[in-house]
């Protein structure tokens, strides 16, 4: 079975796609392409699950600090460092749930309304959702660390929800504005690392990444928790 990957400089074809009125018809054109796993583009956007993750780490978390619970839970017999790991605990647990519960769900979708053409074999499609956990993690990390800093839901939606995008266009600016070569920026960021992970990463841009969701984990759970610890409970 070939594959057949979709170009972006094909003109005619782009304008075929931007041309489609309805589901069925961009499904069909796109199939009329030829083979290609469509399940790797679906979680090249897993970025998209920050926002999921938002939900979880208010409802977990944040809400303890909003209604004042969290000084009753901490005025018993549990420590402040018990406490903030078995939150981070539960909360990454959760999003693992929620990323492959997102993974799955489309990959068997799309197997069902594609076919086998469209799919990645299941064991390499399960690989790639664990290749991007560390940087997904990280992300929950860091969500966790904004939330023992500022500790008030408002503030928390404040800077959480946009705050990917601010840092992508803070960075692509100075890019710009200093015509700053860099690629790294590109092959690294979030968003566009998560997209380079499923599409064919050589060993050492996946230890890379590796270590860069490892390194998230670590720092903003050090800052979380020295936050946290530090922090006035009323």
């Amino acid at each position: 079975m070939g594959s057949t990957n979709l170009d972006i400089n094909d003109t005619e074809f782009i304008e075929q796609l931007s041309n489609v009125k309805s589901l069925t018809g961009f499904r069909d054109l796109m199939k009329s392409k030829g083979a290609f796993p469509l399940d790797k583009d679906i979680i090249g956007n897993n970025a998209n699950m920050y926002y999921f993750f938002i939900v979880v780490v208010v409802i977990v978390l944040v809400t303890d600090f909003s209604n004042k619970s969290i000084k009753n839970t901490l005025s018993s017999a549990i420590t402040r460092k018990k406490y903030y790991f078995s939150k981070l605990i539960l909360i990454l647990v959760l999003g693992t749930i929620l990323i492959l519960f997102n993974n799955y769900i489309n990959y068997f979708f799309n197997l069902i309304i594609n076919g086998n053409e469209f799919v990645t074999p299941i064991l390499e499609f399960t690989k790639l959702s664990i290749l991007q956990l560390p940087l997904l993690y990280g992300m929950i990390s860091l969500l966790v660390c904004i939330a023992c800093i500022f500790r008030k839901t408002s503030l928390f939606n404040t800077i959480s929800i946009p705050f990917v995008m601010v840092v992508q266009l803070i960075g692509m600016a100075i890019i710009n504005i200093f015509k700053i070569k860099a690629d790294w920026f590109l092959d690294y960021e979030f968003q566009f690392a998560l997209s380079n992970l499923v599409n064919n990463p050589t060993n050492q841009y996946v230890i890379t990444c590796t270590m860069i969701g490892i390194i998230y984990i670590i720092v903003f759970n050090v800052i979380g928790y020295y936050a946290f610890k530090k922090a006035e409970i009323k």
